[in-house]
């Protein structure tokens, strides 16, 4: 799958995750609800669902210790932004 895949509101939802983690001891994950990181992307909550499902699929982002509503980015995600800041598309 190529680059181009993610340049778009998927890399953007990426993005926005990786911004708003917090770390609690040595774990980090994004604490906001689909409805906060919709409103924060502003996209609706469909399309942001259908979005975050998608990165879940392609483990890009995992559950956060399997909590409903609880993210966490997984490494792959964290090359595949270090390789956009790389890569002119």
């Amino acid at each position: 799958m190529g680059l181009q895949f993610f340049a778009n509101d998927r890399y953007e939802i990426l993005i926005l995750l990786k911004e708003n983690q917090v770390k609690i001891k040595d774990e980090q994950y994004v604490p906001l609800s689909q409805q906060e990181i919709a409103d924060m992307a502003h996209f609706s909550k469909l399309k942001t669902n259908k979005i975050l499902n998608e990165l879940i699929d392609m483990e890009y982002v995992k559950p956060y210790q399997n909590k409903r509503g609880k993210y966490a980015i997984t490494e792959k995600s964290y090359k595949l932004i270090e390789l956009f800041k790389n890569t002119d598309i």
